[in-house]
């Protein structure tokens, strides 16, 4: 009786542990045009792709180190792209700038040193105002 107990024990806690890790905000959804990462817009409204350029210092001026793509659900490039929008780091806003048919992190210094974008991107969709969560700051 003493083994079944233990067992089961260890049966349980192996299936409550599972195997995943906290939810994300991304989805692998379809391949990114431009080599970056998509994450889902609320309501299955289509994708924002964005595209890292790591700075070659943590310290030297940066240009463009972050660029927004907007797509549509099939990850077509939107037709009304927004053209000006925030990412909020923190107690930090840093307004973007349009770049192409992206919107892009200002020229300065690096903003992301040590690692993967992230923060609260805030444009306008469709005349909504919308805030976009990247990531844990």
């Amino acid at each position: 009786m003493y083994r079944i107990g233990c067992s089961l024990v260890v049966i349980l806690s192996m299936v409550m542990t599972g195997c995943g890790g906290p939810p994300s905000t991304t989805n692998a959804g379809p391949a990114p045009a431009h080599g970056g990462r998509l994450v889902l817009l609320a309501g299955g409204r289509g994708y924002v792709e964005i595209v890292h350029q790591p700075a070659a210092s943590a310290k030297g001026a940066t240009s463009g180190e972050a660029l927004f793509y907007f797509l549509t659900p099939d990850a077509s490039p939107r037709a009304a792209a927004p053209t000006a929008g925030t990412l909020v780091l923190g107690k930090k806003s840093v307004r973007l700038e349009p770049s192409g048919d992206a919107l892009a992190t200002p020229d300065g210094p690096p903003l992301f040193p040590k690692g993967d974008v992230d923060g609260l991107l805030n444009v306008e969709l469709d005349g909504k105002p919308v805030s976009i969560p990247l990531g844990v700051r």
